[in-house]
């Protein structure tokens, strides 16, 4: 049987997600190879130890050079806090397998274009960007390529997540600057960029304000302790493309009661709006008042048909796990809808630029 072993590095709810993917996508798709749960990298073995066996899984370490030396350890996913990136892509690299990689690429851009110099342009890679692989987002990439609402002349974009608002949320990674990078901007910001970028093209310049809300929580050590917080809960961003399409980008994560993924795209014959927390095709508005049949993308064969839909977050994580299998079997269909480590950079490079404009603002 021709196989893929993968390994994944972490045990989260992201780590989860590609497991569910990599073990339901036989069943939906006809694949070139067969995804197989090599080896499951995490700090606790003994604890999971169990579980990971019963998902599928060969090999349970806490050593990812160990793990990467397994017979059939051929691609890595890398689902671990920002910072532990760069040495566990690098160690990949080492060990010439294919790299799938959570978003940001590193904590930092600076990091991260030291990493993507050790990274073979030879060796399968790609980037956990995967609202590319939402099905609204495809729909309105072909939309937009097909000049259904005319030359572009604003877009609009609010990415509102509330599970930071609670003070009983303890701190963790993802609020130490030292492993995430930084808060709401780093976390689902770098999703809403690289949709601009993906459906516009590059950016001519970027700005913006950033402002932490909650500046401390609890250690979560059962004490009283509480650590300071210096990431963003809160991020304002506006923009201008090469293109010179204009827009502004709102992300938090304490949004309470209105989590949401809104966009709102404006041309010169009507306008595309949808949410994609719940949206799977968009509401198209035309000046016109009037349009046929939409084009479909013929990338949606990437996602599972609505009879097997696990849910649009699954579904876009399935999506761009089904084409990384494909593109490292040698299948260069949609080869521009792939996320790479490059793209991240570009990403991370645009979130220092706001970091950075803001940080400087506050000093004044």
């Amino acid at each position: 049987m021709n196989t893929l072993g993968f390994t994944i590095v972490g045990f989260g709810n992201i780590a989860k997600t590609h497991m569910i993917a990599l073990r339901t996508m036989p069943i939906i798709k006809q694949l070139p190879v067969t995804p197989v749960l090599n080896t499951l990298v995490t700090r606790r073995p003994e604890q999971t130890l169990d579980q990971a066996r019963q998902i599928g899984f060969v090999h349970v370490t806490s050593s990812l050079e160990e793990a990467l030396q397994y017979d059939g350890a051929e691609a890595i996913s890398i689902c671990t806090p920002n910072a532990l990136h760069a040495e566990q892509v690098r160690m990949a690299v080492q060990y010439n397998q294919a790299i799938y990689c959570e978003k940001p690429v590193t904590e930092s851009a600076a990091s991260t274009a030291q990493v993507l110099k050790d990274v073979p342009s030879t060796l399968t890679q790609q980037l956990a960007f995967v609202y590319r692989y939402h099905p609204a987002v495809m729909r309105i990439k072909t939309w937009l390529e097909e000049g259904i609402i005319g030359d572009v002349l604003q877009c609009r974009l609010a990415y509102l997540r509330s599970g930071y608002l609670s003070d009983a949320r303890p701190y963790s990674w993802r609020v130490d600057n030292s492993l995430s990078g930084g808060g709401a901007i780093t976390d689902i910001g770098v999703h809403a960029l690289d949709l601009l970028r993906h459906w516009f093209g590059e950016m001519k310049s970027v700005d913006g304000n950033t402002e932490t809300f909650i500046k401390s929580r609890r250690a979560g050590n059962g004490t009283d302790e509480r650590l300071a917080v210096h990431v963003d809960d809160w991020a304002l961003m506006n923009y201008v493309t090469e293109q010179g399409i204009q827009g502004i980008v709102e992300v938090s994560r304490i949004a309470l009661g209105e989590d949401a993924f809104r966009v709102h795209i404006v041309g010169t014959k009507g306008s595309i709006t949808c949410d994609l927390e719940t949206d799977k095709k968009p509401q198209l508005h035309l000046v016109s008042g009037r349009h046929g049949a939409t084009p479909e993308p013929e990338s949606l064969a990437l996602l599972p048909d609505e009879k097997a839909t696990m849910g649009i977050f699954q579904d876009s994580h399935f999506a761009a796990l089904h084409h990384f299998i494909l593109r490292h079997c040698g299948d260069e269909r949609w080869d521009n809808l792939a996320p790479t480590l490059e793209d991240g950079l570009v990403v991370e490079r645009l979130v220092d630029q706001v970091i950075h404009a803001s940080q400087a603002r506050k000093q004044r």
